[in-house]
């Protein structure tokens, strides 16, 4: 069904809350931790958190204007409730503010170590003290109002009225104790508006189409962001499949290099700057100019290198699609597009807000960038679809090559280093004319050399500036990818792998047919995919990373950067182009066989 969870996070972490308001999903300290509630993955051992009534006729769902904060309405014949969640900034603290005329029963089982502990307990006054007996664990629920507890312990009748009720959690220093003991407000009435202006400040002009999706998209990439290194996360979950039962479950709760630069890109092109440089610099941080550009595809959120893969084989898993997995095995894969998408990323925000003296200060990564793209842009990788047996020299990791060489180059002559941007045009023309001459010999632009299987990044190809979007070798392709990719207007990004068939589209790859129709001028087809996707979203206007289009069902896990981050792009660039502003393309001189305009 197309009903979901909703998103709240608080800059750190980020829980899933359920069609009820029930809290199913909350990982401690970091978004990359293991789960207090889990029960997203496990509905017997996960652990939740729930304030709702024991029956009730209707429940509606819906985020408050001035950000993440849930309201969850109940009826029950003529009473009604209603329940306000939200997440305090800074300090992984859930509220929980109720006005009820009728009962409603709370809830709170946290399982730690992702379902694999059960806490121990301690009665507090107005409330409970959870730890993990196994480690530096502690959650405190407090409870403001008239309740009665029942014979299970963690559970409570909140009466009618008006109740608060707040979750800290402590995960280690003595000074997390000294809070959680510390007295707390219960003036709910003043705490959300505190919270607001956090997410207020993620909110940028915009007067096009869709105004709402593209307002909750800006939040949804800050609540994926944390907040100490504004790096984002690719979302905000781990093992939800892409079709429930099968093997196709991953983590995603890691920065990954390519799909950060995207959502700086997006925020970008949203207006904000400070946002996507903050993405950028966390990413030219993480530069290794002695070896391996970027250790991994992927960094944790401090920038430290994540562990491998493991199977958490006591979960049954999220419609018991098994096995559910922390970490994630590409890890060690080698995935060559990943320094042109940061590239890309920063030789915009330059083009935008020129900054001679941060360009500097970067340049020991940004040469390093390019060196190592000099290097190894012929070598076989995984691709951006992260292949886990499937080694080929792809033609999108080498065309981002041809990216990033062009961006350094520009960068270059704009420091005065004339020589150094020689060095680099000469291989990004190598690059260059070796792909053309590949889609030359087949007619069209190929995933991989002498290959016969379609890929949907083979879109990106203009929209990176590579060709023309009417260039008779990318008219070809899209002929291709639209007869085997492309189906009602959503685009699947390949049809096979290692693990069997894709079944469902990839959100992002129908977000690229849509600047690729709109930049050839087929505005009503492309405005017809951008609804089709749309009308698509749940009812609090999230998407995850697949879609199933007969059901309206979620995919993969949730809520996905890509998606929204392509969401925001596709529609910032349609308004740019009904305006006759500027897109992010590389200028070109008068005479230049690149030249073209859209």
């Amino acid at each position: 069904m197309k009903q979901f969870y909703a998103i709240l996070g608080n800059g750190l972490t980020a829980l899933l809350a359920g069609p009820t308001g029930a809290i199913d999903w909350l990982p401690i300290p970091r978004f990359d931790g293991p789960t207090i509630f889990g029960r997203l993955l496990d509905e017997h051992t996960g652990g939740y958190l729930s304030l709702e009534p024991d029956a009730y006729d209707t429940v509606e769902q819906s985020y408050l204007p001035d950000g993440l904060c849930l309201e969850t309405r109940f009826t029950l014949g003529a009473h009604k409730a209603s329940v306000r969640t939200w997440m305090t900034i800074g300090q992984t603290a859930i509220w929980m503010q109720c006005h009820s005329e009728m009962p409603l029963r709370l809830t709170c089982r946290p399982s730690f170590g992702y379902g694999a502990v059960r806490p121990a307990y301690y009665p507090t006054p107005g409330g409970i003290r959870y730890q993990n007996p196994h480690g530096p664990e502690i959650a405190q629920l407090t409870i403001h109002g008239s309740q009665k507890e029942t014979r299970r312990v963690g559970q409570w009748i909140i009466e009618p009225g008006e109740a608060s009720i707040v979750l800290r959690v402590s995960t280690e220093s003595p000074a997390d104790l000294r809070w959680l003991n510390r007295p707390i407000s219960h003036d709910v009435a003043h705490l959300w508006p505190k919270t607001a202006p956090f997410w207020l400040s993620a909110h940028k002009p915009y007067d096009g189409p869709h105004a709402e999706l593209y307002t909750r998209s800006l939040e949804v990439i800050r609540a994926l962001t944390y907040r100490p290194t504004g790096a984002p996360i690719a979302a905000a979950t781990t093992s939800l499949p892409e079709e429930p039962g099968e093997a196709r479950q991953w983590d995603y709760r890691y920065v990954w290099i390519r799909d950060s630069a995207y959502a700086g890109e997006a925020l970008l092109m949203a207006g904000d700057t400070s946002a996507a440089r903050r993405i950028a610099e966390f990413l030219l941080e993480a530069v290794s100019p002695t070896g391996r550009v970027f250790p991994s595809p992927f960094l944790r959120v401090d920038g430290t290198l994540p562990d491998g893969e493991h199977d958490l084989l006591w979960l049954s898993g999220h419609a018991a699609s098994r096995p559910a997995r922390a970490g994630n095995g590409a890890v060690h894969q080698l995935q060559l597009d990943l320094a042109g998408s940061v590239l890309w990323l920063v030789y915009h925000l330059q083009g935008q807000n020129p900054d001679r003296d941060w360009l500097e200060q970067y340049w020991w990564a940004i040469e390093a960038l390019a060196d190592w793209m000099r290097q190894t842009w012929s070598q076989p990788d995984a691709s951006l679809w992260e292949y886990r047996t499937a080694r080929n020299h792809h033609t999108h990791s080498r065309m981002m090559n041809w990216v990033g060489l062009e961006c350094v180059r520009r960068l270059g002559q704009s420091l005065g280093s004339a020589g150094r941007s020689e060095r680099w045009r000469r291989v990004a023309d190598k690059i260059r004319q070796t792909l053309l001459t590949e889609a030359e010999n087949a007619g069209a632009f190929q995933a991989r050399p002498n290959s016969t299987l379609t890929d949907a990044a083979l879109l990106t190809l203009p929209l990176y500036d590579f060709v023309p979007v009417n260039h008779p070798r990318f008219q070809g392709t899209l002929k291709v990818v639209e007869s085997t990719l492309v189906a009602d207007h959503f685009v699947h990004r390949y049809r096979q792998d290692e693990f069997g068939q894709a079944r469902h589209p990839f959100i992002l790859a129908g977000f690229w047919y849509a600047r690729v129709l709109m930049r050839l001028g087929r505005m009503q087809e492309a405005d017809t995919v951008i609804n089709q996707h749309l009308d698509l979203a749940t009812p609090l206007g999230l998407f995850g990373e697949h879609v199933d289009p007969g059901s309206g069902s979620v995919r993969g896990n949730f809520p996905q950067l890509f998606s929204h981050a392509g969401l925001i792009i596709t529609l910032a660039e349609r308004q740019r182009l009904a305006l006759n502003k500027p897109l992010l393309v590389f200028p070109h001189d008068e005479g230049d066989a690149m030249a073209h305009s859209y």
